[in-house]
């Protein structure tokens, strides 16, 4: 199965390594741990109960007092009201994910991971990296 190899801990761990990058990118260049804004608000919309959730929400609440999960298949725009940022993410390597959506007005900070990441950035007509 192709997903396999995503569930391996180098896969997990460099998943990990990009939340990392992105997140300092999306919530400011800070120098160190003690410069992160802890009170940010994070809505993580995934998969329910998979690994990559745990292992996301896990770091996540290491390093922000309030997090939330959603499902990413049930996802709404209006899910993101009264949060600070939203990461969307789904862990299986095709297309077959949940296809969210959201306005071309979308405002709000929102990281995008995985195929959906790449589904919204095609639909905004962005250009979008793929590992």
């Amino acid at each position: 199965m192709k997903t396999e190899r995503y569930q391996s801990p180098l896969w997990r761990a460099a998943g990990a390594a990009c939340l990392v990058l992105l997140a300092g990118a999306v919530l400011g260049s800070a120098q160190d741990q003690s410069q992160l804004n802890r009170s940010l608000k994070i809505l993580y919309a995934g998969r329910p109960g998979s690994d990559r959730e745990k292992d996301f929400v896990g770091f996540l609440r290491k390093h922000f007092d309030t997090v939330q999960t959603g499902d990413l298949q049930k996802f709404q725009e209006a899910d993101t009201q009264g949060f600070d940022v939203t990461l969307l993410d789904w862990d299986w390597n095709e297309f077959k994910g949940p296809r969210p959506q959201l306005s071309p007005n979308f405002s709000l900070p929102l990281l995008t991971l995985g195929v959906p990441g790449g589904l919204i950035c095609d639909r905004w007509r962005l250009k979008a990296g793929y590992l």
